[in-house]
């Protein structure tokens, strides 16, 4: 199975998968952004601190792109939960796996047990000093400075979280 590139929009689609009434120079795909009725804006250039960490080749760059995965789970608002059958993917973590049936995002109480450290939406809720620090306590094998600068990025570009 080869993988054809849209011509509206650069995405990747096996050809078993094209229209009946496509040319072999103008392959369509009936779900890519639904033949062109769904309009979505250019994506804007990549820019500071998430630019730097993945294009540079120092320290810190490298350290986020090899824990990319739980950097991202450090800043999630909700978790994912699914049963992965790791004979099938031969790996710890699968970075593309296949749901069937229902998929659902796991929430709990908007504040957490006494006795408990938030997680998720909960450490949205405090202040910026302490989101830091329970992110930082979350997550000690991170570096702290990446998720520092990962946090001020986040405030800086989304008022609402903050």
């Amino acid at each position: 199975m080869l993988a054809i590139i849209c011509s509206h929009y650069y995405a990747l689609h096996f050809d078993c998968k094209k229209l009946t009434f496509s040319r072999v120079n103008h392959s369509k795909f009936g779900m890519c952004y639904l033949q062109v009725q769904i309009q979505l804006p250019p994506l804007q250039p990549l820019t500071g601190i998430l630019h730097n960490y993945l294009t540079r080749d120092d320290y810190s760059s490298r350290e986020f792109c090899n824990n990319i995965w739980q950097y991202n789970a450090a800043f999630a608002m909700t978790s994912v939960g699914v049963k992965i059958d790791n004979s099938v993917t031969r790996q710890s973590r699968p970075y593309c796996f296949k749901i069937q049936r229902a998929f659902h995002h796991f929430t709990s109480a908007l504040l957490p047990h006494v006795d408990q450290t938030p997680v998720y939406a909960q450490i949205y809720i405090l202040d910026t000093a302490e989101q830091l620090n329970v992110r930082r306590a979350n997550n000690n094998n991170l570096d702290p400075m990446v998720i520092n600068n990962l946090q001020t990025m986040l405030l800086d570009s989304y008022p609402y979280i903050g």
